[in-house]
């Protein structure tokens, strides 16, 4: 693959984060489901530059409202992502679902309105546009 095909790995990720930009375990974690908007657990390319790029890139942990919902979402989030892929299924999101009170009959009309780009699973992204409390 050609350098800009690549992805950026949980462990790339990490050290970059880390060693170069000083952030801790919970903000690195927090930017890292943010910007991975295919629930892929890594980042693409575009992904990671739109990111560093961004003005949106550390008024996050600035704001400490936003910070804490955030927070708050990915523990929310982690709690139903059972196989720990960074995203949920249809199963994982039906038992989210549940616990949030919809009905059977609303489970698969949830799945296909947060699936915006219809990989069949629910990325981080997607989720926080559905919660729409961040």
């Amino acid at each position: 693959k050609q350098w800009y095909q690549r992805r950026v790995r949980g462990d790339e990720l990490h050290a970059f984060m880390d060693k170069d930009l000083g952030l801790n375990t919970e903000e690195e974690e927090i930017y890292t489901m943010l910007n991975d908007g295919d629930g892929s657990n890594t980042w693409s390319f575009d992904e990671f530059k739109l990111w560093l790029t961004s003005s949106e890139r550390f008024p996050i942990i600035d704001d400490t409202t936003r910070y804490w919902r955030l927070c708050q979402a990915v523990d929310m989030f982690e709690k139903y992502d059972h196989d720990q892929t960074g995203s949920l299924d249809i199963n994982e999101l039906e038992k989210l679902l549940n616990d949030c009170g919809y009905g059977a009959n609303d489970i698969e009309s949830a799945h296909l309105a947060l699936d915006k780009d219809g990989n069949g699973v629910i990325s981080f992204p997607e989720f926080l546009a559905w919660l729409n409390w961040v």
